[in-house]
């Protein structure tokens, strides 16, 4: 396998010194290496930014009234005490370009093409000037080089997904107050109402009614008969709130070992809580990050190149003609209690950054990882 990889590299140098007699349109340096005499624009890699969007049920637990006389009712699952609680209902992981500063080059043109960046200022096309339309030369006007900072958690808007029956009933007078009321008067107007709602769909009530009126009526009643139920059992209200958090993960020193990666707390008790939290009820949410190293055989080559000094020397001098990234398959999981929420994906920074010596008349990038999609020399 050695000798393959060698092989390879002398073919490299072999192409890069034919390229080197020829003239070139574009030429890429390093920052520590370039020329401020010349024109050019500057351009970042992109690197992967983790985004996880987590939903959590907030479950709001309310004793009703007639709790202790639950009995009575046949009722089961009942709310004895009132209470807060939160759980995990469901974590999507999902990538994000952002603008990695130390992968940041110059790029010196000499006319005839045109360059397209990205919205994080990486390179998007290369191509002949005749082929980019108006529009995307303005990108190039108007270059985005700033990288994006970390994005800060964030809560999205509450929804909530069940009020609070019996207060809502009350609050519209469709219940007697609670002063008046009592356990054996709630239990009885309950019977009341259900022998109503047969007479309604029986048609033993006064008046001739179309179907529409009877179906909501009898929903009226059912309505009704709700809060004063839940004066018995109690109310469960949930509302699902909604959290964002981002982290960008480096390259872990042995690529074989999997990456754990902090995200934050969370408690029954509290919710989701910083990771800076100290209370010691609250459990740590960690993503693991496993590489599945399909970049390893890249890695030698670029290994191996960096050492060559007819390489390294032919690129302080004249530069490359554009730097790229080979971006690294992985799989990221959170596990909770019985939940698994799993994603694969690319990150580029756990991948190798790798350059074309010559400069060919068209390329096309991912804009997400910074990969080549497409390569012409005509």
């Amino acid at each position: 396998m050695n000798k393959v990889y060698k092989c390879l590299v002398l073919a490299f140098v072999f192409v890069a010194c034919a390229y080197g007699v020829k003239g070139q349109e574009y030429r890429s340096f390093s920052l520590e290496s370039m020329s401020f005499d010349k024109n050019g624009l500057y351009y970042s890699l992109p690197q992967t930014e983790l985004i996880f969007d987590v939903e959590v049920e907030k479950i709001t637990e309310y004793k009703g009234c007639f709790a202790d006389y639950s009995y009575m009712l046949g009722l089961k699952n009942v709310v004895t005490k009132d209470g807060v609680t939160y759980r995990i209902k469901d974590i999507k992981i999902r990538p994000e370009a952002v603008a990695d500063a130390s992968q940041t080059y110059f790029m010196n043109t000499e006319g005839g093409i045109n360059i397209v960046k990205s919205d994080i200022g990486s390179l998007s096309v290369i191509s002949k000037k005749t082929e980019v339309k108006d529009k995307d030369a303005d990108v190039l006007l108007h270059p985005k080089d700033v990288p994006h900072p970390p994005k800060e958690p964030k809560t999205m808007e509450k929804d909530i997904t069940n009020p609070t029956i019996a207060q809502r009933l009350l609050s519209e007078g469709m219940l007697e107050s609670m002063p008046n009321m009592t356990a054996e008067k709630a239990i009885k107007e309950i019977e009341r109402l259900k022998e109503l709602q047969l007479d309604v769909l029986s048609g033993s009530t006064d008046g001739t009614y179309m179907n529409t009126t009877v179906d909501f009526m009898y929903k009226q009643l059912d309505r009704i008969i709700e809060g004063y139920v839940a004066m018995f059992s109690g109310e469960r209200v949930v509302e699902k709130i909604r959290y964002s958090f981002s982290v960008i993960p480096q390259k872990p020193l042995i690529v074989e070992e999997d990456l754990m990666l902090g995200i934050f707390k969370f408690s029954e008790k509290d919710g989701v809580l910083p990771l800076t939290n100290t209370d010691k009820d609250a459990t740590a949410i960690v993503a693991n990050i496993h590489s599945f190293n399909t970049t390893k055989n890249y890695a030698k080559i670029e290994e191996q190149k960096s050492h060559n000094d007819k390489i390294q020397s032919s690129i302080a001098k004249k530069g490359v003609g554009v730097y790229y990234r080979i971006p690294e398959t992985v799989n990221v999981s959170v596990n909770i209690a019985d939940k698994s929420f799993k994603k694969t994906l690319k990150i580029s920074q756990f991948g190798v950054v790798s350059y074309l010596m010559d400069s060919p008349s068209k390329i096309v990038f991912d804009d997400k990882t910074g990969a080549l999609k497409f390569v012409s020399k005509d």
